[in-house]
């Protein structure tokens, strides 16, 4: 049984970074490709296991022009065997762990980490943000866009560090929704009031970095000449 058979796909939902999407569709086919060798029966022909994993796995790097990192081609199915997988499998290992540090190391410089204080006044805000959203005399389409735009927020101020771009979607989601004008007002007048929560942790951590080493230029040394050899009298009897 495959995962559409299942009601699973893959496909949908999938993160608009590449990257990020490229690691979830590569643990989907990885995982799959797993249950499909547990399963597999003494007439089954595992190459074609293999080579439907490594097939799936570069299309995915394909489509999501991720070629420059990784460069390899679908082997022909006679050239495929357990050791061929082994070493794809390692490449492909070897790739999402780079992916993974890159990732973490774009979401230190793009999130922020609150202390419990932060949080609290963030959820204060933003739980009067959310009665003013099942208030509002909208679309229910519309009204639930805005909800889950905020809850994805709420549920981020939880994690350990906090991404900037949830924040960012709640805001645009707002502008685009929210016409009415003492409405906007008051969720702006709100949304200011996280913001400044943001900023304010964002200048706490500038804080607690340590300061550059910055070496100390040393002002120049004046340059001493030589004095010049006085003339005797010796020197005054040579005529020439």
């Amino acid at each position: 049984m495959n995962d559409f058979a299942a009601g699973l796909d893959p496909y949908q939902d999938l993160p608009e970074d590449p990257e990020e999407a490229f690691l979830k569709l590569e643990a989907h086919f990885f995982a799959e490709c797993e249950r499909k060798l547990e399963a597999v029966s003494q007439n089954d022909r595992i190459d074609i296991i293999y080579v439907n994993y490594i097939a799936k796995v570069l299309a995915a790097i394909k489509a999501l022009e991720l070629e420059g990192e990784f460069k390899s081609e679908v082997p022909s199915i006679e050239d495929v065997d357990f050791n061929t997988y082994l070493n794809f499998n390692k490449d492909v290992m070897h790739y999402c762990t780079m992916l993974r540090i890159r990732r973490s190391q774009r979401e230190q410089g793009y999130s922020v980490q609150f202390d419990d204080t932060a949080r609290v006044k963030i959820h204060h805000h933003l739980n009067q943000v959310l009665d003013i959203f099942q208030k509002l005399e909208i679309d229910d389409r519309k009204r639930d866009k805005l909800i889950s735009r905020l809850n994805e927020l709420q549920g981020e101020v939880d994690h350990r560090r906090t991404r900037f771009d949830r924040f960012a979607a709640l805001t645009m989601e707002v502008a685009g929704v929210i016409g009415d004008a003492a409405e906007r007002s008051k969720i702006v007048d709100l949304l200011d009031a996280v913001g400044r929560v943001f900023w304010g942790s964002q200048t706490e951590k500038q804080k607690q970095l340590p300061a550059p080493n910055q070496k100390k230029l040393e002002p120049p040394k004046p340059k001493i000449e030589e004095p010049k050899p006085r003339p005797t009298d010796l020197d005054d009897d040579i005529p020439f």
